[in-house]
């Protein structure tokens, strides 16, 4: 099973699709000229300098979608999709991860105006977000299906499998919890904040997403100190394996990119449109505000924390030869400052674990609204709370690489809608 879906990974995201997310982020990027570099101030003031902002109209306000998008970015992606990106890719994949974060911003930044400005009204529903600017792009209402269905099982996949099997791992890992006691609670917790819908869901990341923020930049400041004499060398690593030309060595340029580019995506869903669902429910419709809140978001995701991730995990461990993979390896790594870190790392993924199946349960439950419509959001519910509980229990490999395609499919259609409309979208 795991070599039939390793199979259709290499083709879902073999090179063209790699070349439609160099293409879009660089077409954004020369079209806004390079905003990500010069428009720094101007994105501070208009996010974090209004962050407060009370809300007025919408479900929920900008801080709290803020910290929804960044409650399902800053997921299981940060820690443990790292450590299985430098497994699978070597060191080289965390030049290109920061790499195409960087350009991604402003895909991050084109798909969130678009998602903004482009509502659709119809007697019995509002379509907003991705949904309403694919159906444009492509004049066609059979698109967007296909997109809310890859969007569904994304937030299965990407969602709800991978972060609950991660949040099963690292507790079993750190304090030998069985991952059926762990599937069973999760899924208990899980089912309590999504039945609250999109208020409750902000309602808690507004809570859970600066404190873990917090631990996590403790946790890792402490394993740089340690290792800080490693640094430099792990730096002029990445570098080397980032622009290695050796075929056969497991750690090529190409698997380099490949990992880089799909795992910084797997963690900030940058070209996904995902982001463009909770930022369509805030009360605020400016297009380029908009942007760039999700601009921040990519930033502090992948650029800022992903990095920091990394580099402890090259810092620290003999990640080449050891054999560990995803939580194990991250888990190691963070568990030679002692036992805190052994056990703090375990305890902040299943934190970021559940923060992320939170706000993911709200994308598939739009995807599902768009297919199916209100009448039967019950019956989604309870099959995601199930699915939380199957994901405890399941093989990690597969898990993951299901993630990845599940990305995949939903990318296609959202990049084809965004790079039809790159007229529409304009720049501070």
């Amino acid at each position: 099973m795991q070599n039939f879906l390793n199979s259709i990974n290499s083709v879902v995201w073999g090179a063209p699709m790699l070349l439609f997310f160099i293409f879009t982020a660089l077409r954004f990027s020369f079209k806004s000229r390079f905003f990500q570099f010069r428009g720094v101030a101007t994105i501070f003031k208009n996010t974090f300098g209004k962050m407060l902002r009370v809300d007025k109209t919408g479900e929920i306000s900008q801080f709290s979608a803020f910290c929804s998008v960044l409650g399902a970015c800053i997921g299981t992606g940060n820690i443990v999709g790292v450590a299985t990106a430098i497994y699978s890719g070597g060191a080289g994949t965390v030049f290109w991860m920061l790499l195409s974060a960087l350009l991604s911003t402003m895909t991050a930044y084109a798909e969130n105006y678009l998602g903004a400005k482009n509502i659709i009204r119809q007697s019995n529903k509002i379509i907003k977000g991705a949904y309403a600017y694919i159906q444009k792009a492509t004049a066609s209402k059979f698109v967007p299906l296909i997109y809310a269905l890859f969007s569904l099982m994304s937030a299965l996949g990407m969602g709800n499998l991978t972060q609950s099997n991660s949040l099963a791992d690292s507790l079993k890992n750190s304090f030998n919890i069985s991952p059926i006691v762990t599937g069973l609670v999760c899924a208990a917790l899980c089912g309590v904040v999504i039945a609250g819908g999109v208020k409750r869901i902000a309602r808690v990341q507004t809570i859970i997403v600066p404190i873990m923020t917090i631990f996590y930049l403790v946790l890792s400041t402490a394993v740089l100190i340690k290792y800080k004499s490693n640094i430099l060398p792990c730096l002029s690593l990445i570098l080397k394996e980032a622009f290695s030309i050796k075929a056969f060595s497991g750690f090529g340029m190409y698997k380099a990119v490949r990992y880089g580019i799909s795992r910084g995506v797997f963690s900030n869903e940058a070209g996904l449109g995902s982001s463009t669902i909770l930022h369509s429910e805030t009360d605020n419709s400016d297009g380029e505000v908009q942007g760039m809140w999700a601009m921040t978001e990519v930033f502090i995701d992948t650029i800022f924390m992903c990095s920091l991730t990394a580099i402890v995990i090259l810092i620290s461990t003999d990640y080449n030869h050891n054999g560990l993979f995803g939580a194990e390896l991250s888990t190691t790594a963070y568990g030679t400052i002692g036992e805190i870190g052994k056990k703090g790392v375990g305890i902040l993924t299943a934190i970021f674990a559940f923060s992320s199946l939170a706000s993911c349960s709200f994308y598939g439950e739009k995807s599902f609204e768009y297919l199916w419509g209100k009448k039967h959001l019950t019956l989604y519910k309870a099959f995601y709370i199930i699915a939380v509980f199957m994901g405890c229990v399941s093989s990690p490999k597969i898990i993951w690489t299901i993630a990845d395609i599940c990305n995949g499919l939903m990318a296609i259609p959202n990049l084809f809608s965004i790079n039809c409309l790159h007229k529409e979208v304009t720049y501070p």
